[in-house]
C-alpha cells in the first residue's frame, strides 16, 4: 500500500478494467534440414525470404554420390531424400509464407575446411602500371622501410616479373618510386603484388570454414596490415613556435641563402642553435641571421641544391619533436593507441615500426625501441592493425563477401581478429598459432599469392548421416541439435522436416509436438507411393497435431535446370501461413492453389475423387488438379482418429487460443486469490474471445452462443483455493469447415388452379 508521511499532494497510477490478451503468431514455422552450409550450434536462425535463407544456409544441394542416394531413397521405412530441403523452403516462400527458422543437420562425421598462414610482407597492386612505368601505387607500405628490394608477382599464377628497389615513397598516396622502370604491365585486377624478401613457412594463423562441409573449400582469406589512424607528432615544447614566412626576394638555383620576411619570433635570440625550415616539401637545416630592415637572411648548412625560387614561396619553421635518437616522442590523439599497440612512424624519408610500452601524460608514448635521430612535427605516427577479407564463391551462383576493418592481431576478445571473426563472420573462424609475430614485415601470408584458399579438410560425411542426426540431441538451450532445437523457439507454430519419410524422425517430431502443445507437424510421406502404399504409409500414426499431405510436387530445381519431384510439407507449410493471414487460423488451409510447382503436371500422381474417396475419410489430405482451378489443396484432415479433432483448421484454433490465453494471463501468478481477480480473469478472457468471435472464428450468432468463461466459486473449491490453485473454465464453439457441401434439388409440379 502507499504510504502517507508528510503533506503534501501524491499523484498516484491505478490498474483500470482488465489486461487485454494479444493473440500470438500462427504462421511462423521451424524446419529441420540439411543445408550446403550455415550454422550447427546454437539455436534456429530466422530467415524471412529465401535470399536470406541462400546468405545464411547456402543454395540448392547436388544430389548425392549414388550409394548414399540410394540407401536413404530405396528405404522404405528409415528413408528420405533430405538433398532436396531447399526446394522445400523455397516452396515455403513461394506459397506465402514469412517467418521460418532453421535449424541445419549435419554428419557427425563433417569436417569443416581448413588453411594455414605462414609470414611475409605482401602488398597489392592498387592501380594499373604500364610496362617502363617508375611508380606504383600499392595497397599498403606498411613493414616497409622506404628503400626495400622488392618482388614484383604476376596475380593470376605467382611469377615474378621484376624486381627493383625502393627510392622513395609517399605514405599518404601509398606510391613508391623505382630505382628502374618496369619491363612488364602490372594489373591490378589480376591481382598482382609485390613481395618484400622470401616468405617463411612458420605457422601464424589457422583458419577454418565456420561449419563443417565441402562447401568450406571455395573460401578464400587475405589478412592484410592496414591504418587504423595516423596520429601528428607533437614538437618538443622547447623548440618554440611556429613561424611562416615567405622569400623577400627571388633565390636563384642551387644558393647557398636566401631572404625572407621579417616576422615575429624569427630571431637567433629566440630560436634554438639548429633551426629548420620547410621550402616546397623539402627540409633545410639553416643559420638564421639578426633581423635587418624587415627581412632576414637564412643561409643553409651544408649543400641545399634547389630549383630557382620566387619571391613571395612559402618558407615554413619545422620543429622538431626529438633532438637525438630515444623511446619516447610527444602523440596528439595518444588515447587511440594501446599497450603492445603495433605503429609505424613516418618521417618522410624513412619508415620505423615501433611497438607501443605505455601511453603516459602530455601524450608521451613510450616505445620498445628507440626513434631516429631526427623526427620531426610533420611525422605521422600510424596505427597498425589488421583488415580481413573473406569470400565464398557458391557454385550453385552468388556469393558472400566480408571485410572486417581494425582488428587486432593477437589475443582473442573484442576487437581482436579471432574474437571479431568468431562472433561476426558467417564464414570463417580464426585461432593464432604460435608463430604468429606482431611485426608488420613478418605479417600473415599464404605460401603463394595474397588469397588462403581452405584446402584441407572440408567433407560432407553424408554417408555418416543417420536418422538420430535429424531427432536430435537436448543438450539445454542453445546447445539442442536437430528437431529438439526447435524447443528452443517458443514462437514457432508449423514444424517440417521436409524430404524425410523415416518413422523414427516423423514419430519425434509427433512427439515434439504434443509435448510442447503449442504447434502443429505438416509430414511427407515417401515419394512413388500409389493408393495402397499412402493409405499403408498412414496407417500407424493416430495423432491430433499432425496432418499427412499426397502426392509429392514436381518443381523446377535450379541447381540443375530439370524438373524434380519434391516434398510437399514446405509448400504446405506457406499455404498454412498465407491462409493465417488473409483470412485467420480458423479458415481451413485448403481449396488453394499451389504456388511454385510446375503449371502443368505439377503433381506427382494424379489423384481422382474416387482415390479420395479412399483417402479422405482415414486423414490424407489429396493435392488435385481441377481444370480451370489449378492445382489445389484438396482436404483439411488431421491424422486423429478422435472426431473432435478431425480438422486442421480446429486443432490449430484450439492452439492459438490456448497459446494467447497462456501468455496474455501471466500477469494473474501469485496476485491474491479472490473474486475480484476471478472477475478480471473472466472479463479479460471474455474480451479476447469476443474478439475472436467477431473475427468470425466462433460459431454462434451471439457472443453467449459462442463461448463461456466460469471463474467463480463454481470451478473452485475451498481446497482449490487453500492449494493456490484459480481454476478458469472456457468453453468454445468452433467452426467447422464446408467439407461435404450438399445441394438437394427437386421437381416442383405445377398445382392447378381453381377459377
Amino acid at each position: 500500500m502507499p504510504e502517507y508521511l508528510s503533506p503534501g499532494v501524491y499523484v498516484e497510477e491505478v490498474d483500470a478494467g482488465p489486461r487485454p490478451i494479444a493473440g500470438v503468431s500462427t504462421s511462423t514455422a521451424g524446419m529441420v534440414g540439411v543445408t550446403q552450409r550455415g550454422p550447427t550450434s546454437g539455436k534456429p536462425k530466422l530467415v524471412t525470404n529465401f535470399l536470406e535463407f541462400q546468405t545464411t544456409f547456402g543454395g540448392f544441394l547436388p544430389e548425392p554420390e549414388p550409394a548414399v542416394r540410394d540407401a536413404w531413397a530405396n528405404n522404405p521405412t528409415e528413408g528420405g531424400r533430405w538433398w532436396l530441403f531447399p526446394l522445400a523452403v523455397k516452396g515455403f516462400f513461394d506459397n506465402g509464407g514469412q517467418r521460418l527458422y532453421v535449424k541445419r543437420v549435419v554428419s557427425t562425421t563433417a569436417v569443416p575446411a581448413a588453411g594455414t598462414l605462414g609470414q611475409g610482407l605482401v602488398s597489392p597492386i592498387a592501380r594499373d602500371a604500364a610496362a617502363g612505368a617508375t611508380t606504383l601505387e600499392l595497397g599498403h607500405l606498411i613493414g616497409f622501410t622506404g628503400a626495400d628490394a622488392i618482388s614484383v608477382v604476376r596475380g593470376g599464377d605467382n611469377v615474378e616479373i621484376d624486381t627493383a628497389t625502393i627510392t622513395a615513397y609517399n605514405a599518404t598516396t601509398r606510391r613508391i618510386v623505382l630505382d628502374a622502370p618496369l619491363v612488364a604491365e602490372v594489373k591490378a585486377a589480376r591481382g598482382d603484388y609485390v613481395q618484400v624478401g622470401t616468405r617463411a613457412a612458420t605457422p601464424s594463423l589457422r583458419f577454418s570454414a565456420n561449419s563443417p562441409g565441402s562447401w568450406g573449400s571455395a573460401v578464400r582469406v587475405r589478412v592484410q596490415p592496414s591504418v587504423s589512424a595516423a596520429l601528428p607528432v607533437l614538437p618538443d615544447p622547447a623548440e618554440g613556435a611556429l613561424l611562416i614566412t615567405a622569400l623577400a626576394e627571388d633565390a636563384p638555383a642551387d644558393s647557398t641563402s636566401i631572404t625572407v620576411n621579417a616576422v615575429p619570433g624569427l630571431d637567433p635570440d629566440d630560436l634554438p642553435a639548429d633551426v629548420w625550415v620547410l621550402i616546397n616539401e623539402r627540409r633545410f637545416k639553416v643559420t638564421v641571421a639578426q633581423p635587418a630592415a624587415g627581412r632576414v637572411v637564412l643561409t643553409f648548412t651544408g649543400t641545399a641544391p634547389h630549383a630557382p625560387w620566387r619571391t613571395g614561396l612559402t618558407v615554413r619553421r619545422v620543429r622538431r619533436a626529438t633532438a637525438g635518437a630515444g623511446p619516447t616522442l610527444r602523440i596528439s590523439g595518444s588515447s587511440r593507441l594501446y599497450e603492445n599497440a603495433v605503429t609505424q612512424l613516418d618521417t618522410g624519408d624513412r619508415l620505423t615500426t615501433l611497438n607501443v610500452l605505455s601511453v603516459g601524460t602530455d601524450d608521451v608514448v613510450t616505445f620498445d625501441n628507440d626513434t631516429p635521430a631526427l623526427v620531426f612535427e610533420t611525422a605521422r605516427l600510424l596505427l597498425v592493425e589488421s583488415t580481413v577479407d573473406t569470400r565464398f564463391d557458391d557454385p550453385g551462383g552468388g556469393s558472400v563477401t566480408e571485410t572486417f576493418r581494425g582488428l587486432r592481431l593477437g589475443g582473442d576478445g573484442p576487437g581482436t581478429l579471432v574474437g571479431t571473426l568468431s562472433s561476426r563472420s558467417r564464414l570463417v573462424l580464426a585461432a593464432t598459432q604460435a608463430g604468429l609475430s606482431l611485426d608488420p614485415a613478418r605479417f600473415p601470408v599464404p605460401a603463394t599469392g595474397s588469397w588462403l584458399t581452405l584446402t584441407e579438410g572440408g567433407t560432407d560425411g553424408a554417408a555418416g548421416l543417420t536418422v538420430g542426426d535429424f531427432v536430435g540431441t537436448d543438450g539445454g538451450s542453445g546447445h539442442r541439435t536437430g528437431i529438439v532445437a526447435l524447443e528452443d523457439i517458443d514462437e514457432i507454430s508449423l514444424c517440417a522436416v521436409p524430404g524425410v519419410w523415416s518413422g523414427t524422425v516423423e514419430s519425434a517430431l509427433i512427439t515434439h509436438c504434443e509435448q510442447l502443445k503449442d504447434r502443429f507437424a505438416i509430414l511427407d510421406p515417401r515419394d512413388g507411393l500409389d493408393i495402397e502404399g499412402i493409405q499403408a504409409f498412414r496407417e500407424p500414426f493416430d495423432t491430433r497435431y499432425a496432418a499427412l499431405y499426397y502426392p509429392w510436387l514436381v518443381v523446377n530445381d535450379p541447381a540443375t535446370n530439370r524438373f524434380v519431384e519434391a516434398p510437399p510439407s514446405g509448400h504446405i507449410a506457406g499455404i498454412y501461413a498465407r491462409t493465417d493471414t488473409e483470412r485467420g487460423v480458423h479458415k481451413a488451409p485448403a481449396n488453394a492453389v499451389i504456388r511454385g510447382i510446375r503449371l502443368t503436371d505439377g503433381l506427382a500422381a494424379d489423384i481422382t475423387k474416387r482415390h479420395q474417396d479412399l483417402l479422405n475419410p482415414k486423414g490424407i489430405n489429396a493435392l488435385r488438379f481441377f481444370p480451370g482451378l489449378g492445382q489445389r489443396v484438396w482436404g483439411a484432415r488431421t491424422l486423429s482418429s478422435d472426431t473432435q479433432w478431425r480438422y486442421v483448421n480446429v486443432r490449430r484454433l484450439f492452439l492459438f487460443l490456448e497459446e494467447s490465453i497462456d501468455e496474455g494471463t501471466q500477469w494473474v501468478v501469485f496476485e491474491p486469490n479472490d473474486p475480484k481477480l476471478w472477475a478480471l480473469v473472466r472479463q479479460t478472457v471474455s474480451n479476447f474471445l469476443t474478439t475472436v468471435w467477431r473475427s468470425g472464428a466462433l460459431a454462434g450468432a451471439t457472443a453467449d452462443e459462442a463461448f463461456f468463461v466460469h471463474c467463480d466459486r463454481s470451478t473452485m473449491t475451498d481446497d482449490d483455493i487453500a492449494n493456490g490453485r484459480l481454476i478458469c473454465v472456457i468453453g468454445v464453439a468452433p467452426v467447422f469447415p464446408a467439407e461435404f457441401v450438399i445441394f438437394r434439388i427437386q421437381q416442383k409440379t405445377r398445382e392447378p388452379q381453381l377459377v
